[in-house]
């Protein structure tokens, strides 16, 4: 129950973050400071497979360990997409509630790592191998190097 709660969570501050931004003129600025969040979202869910991606933290039996692409740069790279992309658009219709929910979309994401993180180690026993190599939600310079030089 407590996992919906933390997925409801995500979804709604999301929303209101996207919703609540200032839309016209277009903040071309601010989509374009997203754009790379947007970018690793996207290129998450490509590599991962859309049918693959579910929104519930926990590994099932059909749950695969994907570790290449913006996986190999950090473990969560949807989550880092969405707070980035959430990020970019603060200034777009500043408000301070706007910032302290962007803090606490940040402190739902990362307990939902944890869960999700807790359920791959019970899964799969390479799990603890690859959570030393790479950052959880920020990147480490040694799986960032990793990928430019397999580019």
């Amino acid at each position: 129950m407590f996992l919906w709660f933390l997925v409801t969570a995500q979804f709604v501050l999301a929303a209101l973050l996207v919703l609540s931004s200032r839309w016209t003129p277009i903040p071309w600025l601010e989509l374009l400071i997203a754009a790379p969040g947007i970018v690793l979202a996207v290129s998450a869910w490509l590599t991962m497979g859309l049918r693959r991606v579910r929104v519930h933290p926990g590994a099932t039996a059909e749950t695969k360990l994907t570790t290449c692409g913006p996986y190999s740069i950090v473990r969560h790279p949807m989550y880092v997409g969405l707070l980035w992309f959430t990020a970019a658009l603060l200034p777009s219709g500043f408000a301070w509630w706007r910032l302290v929910s962007w803090f606490a979309l940040v402190l739902v994401l990362q307990v939902k790592t944890i869960h999700e993180e807790r359920s791959m180690a019970r899964r799969f026993a390479e799990y603890a191998v690859y959570q030393q190599q790479v950052g959880r939600l920020v990147p480490r310079f040694r799986s960032v190097f990793r990928f430019w030089r397999s580019s």
